[in-house]
């Protein structure tokens, strides 16, 4: 049954990928018409494998740049040359170069995309717990509660997939290889610098405390772009140190010469949170990242109360610092707290009760 069950797999996964380079043809060669357009978006939406399949073959046409000089990619581009001049000077043509050419760069380079080499690596925190990692090239990376990523180096570049969670990156100087950092829909490239990635559902939150880095959308290259991927084209998004950038479904904020919020940001990485004039909500967020005993808004009321404090990270029982910042907020806000023995749950406490 077990084989079956791989068998299985293994074949829809290999229609995903024959038809993801049907698109990719489709749209490199051209020949893409609104009708195509709208069974892609719909392809896309149907399985998160048919996105990723996608995305796949559109990582490696980018790379197919590198193999400028490859025979077999010469020989191929002869042979949709001569095929032109067999069915006259029409897009058929086009179609047909694309499509052999997608071929070979899937063959030559589909073991260079990112996780797909011998020596790519895992790195991973569970809840609670934060590592350093040095890199091959010196780099270091600085993992945050709970958080994944997985980390690519071969002579084309050097690239990082943050899968989930927090990263702090102090990026060796490589003149060869950039290093790249992916995360959700963006492509972040470190140019000489010491940033932070945290990636938590649909929102991207990147602060930069030294030198500076260019922000890519990932996804300018699907038909019909909007306004907010569209104009990544005319160039990347450069962001300076102490500048904190935050992407948001199509909503995207900057704030420039904030060193201060960066460093509030990063402050995880010496052994506490710290929350400034920030909502209930976003506090309790943060807070949930670090501790197994998850904390409720019962009362929607008190979720946009403005909140200030600290919270330490560097002591054994987690719990108990989460137990002291509640009660703290207790004593300061009309907050009350339940307390369960898996939760605590927040409600809204009249002054005076």
């Amino acid at each position: 049954m077990k084989a079956r069950t791989d068998r299985t797999k293994t074949n829809s996964t290999s229609h995903a990928e024959r038809r993801a380079q049907w698109f990719v043809t489709r749209l490199y060669s051209g020949d893409m018409t609104a009708a195509d357009e709208s069974e892609l978006h719909r392809w896309l939406a149907e399985d998160p494998g048919h996105r990723q399949a996608y995305e796949h073959l559109l990582h490696l046409w980018d790379l197919s740049g590198d193999l400028v000089g490859d025979k077999d990619i010469a020989a191929l581009t002869r042979g949709a040359l001569r095929a032109r001049t067999r069915t006259g000077f029409d897009r058929r043509w086009l179609g047909l170069a694309a499509a052999v050419v997608l071929a070979v760069v899937t063959g030559v380079l589909g073991r260079t995309f990112l996780g797909t080499t011998d020596e790519a690596q895992i790195l991973e925190t569970a809840l609670g717990d934060q590592q350093t990692f040095v890199l091959r090239d010196g780099s270091s990376v600085t993992l945050n509660s709970g958080s994944r990523i997985l980390v690519d180096f071969d002579s084309l570049g050097r690239r990082i997939l943050l899968d989930f969670g927090e990263v702090f990156l102090a990026v060796a100087k490589d003149p060869e290889r950039t290093l790249t950092i992916r995360a959700g829909d963006h492509v972040v490239t470190a140019l000489g610098t010491k940033f932070s990635v945290h990636l938590a559902g649909h929102r991207l939150e990147i602060a930069v405390a030294e030198g500076r880095v260019a922000v890519s959308d990932d996804n300018i290259r699907f038909p019909r772009k909007t306004e907010f991927l569209a104009k990544f084209e005319a160039g990347s998004l450069i962001l300076d140190a102490g500048s904190v950038a935050t992407f948001e479904e199509d909503q995207q904020t900057v704030q420039e010469d904030s060193i201060g919020e960066v460093e509030r940001l990063q402050s995880w990485r010496s052994g506490r949170v710290r929350f400034e004039d920030q909502t209930l909500m976003d506090v309790i967020s943060e807070v949930n990242r670090y501790t197994r005993v998850k904390v409720l808004i019962e009362d929607s009321t008190i979720a946009d109360l403005r909140i200030s404090a600290v919270l330490n990270l560097d002591q054994v029982e987690m719990t108990g610092q989460v137990e002291l910042l509640l009660s703290s907020l207790e004593d300061i806000h009309p907050i009350k707290v339940v307390r369960h023995p898996d939760r605590f749950v927040l409600i809204a406490n009249p002054v005076g009760t």
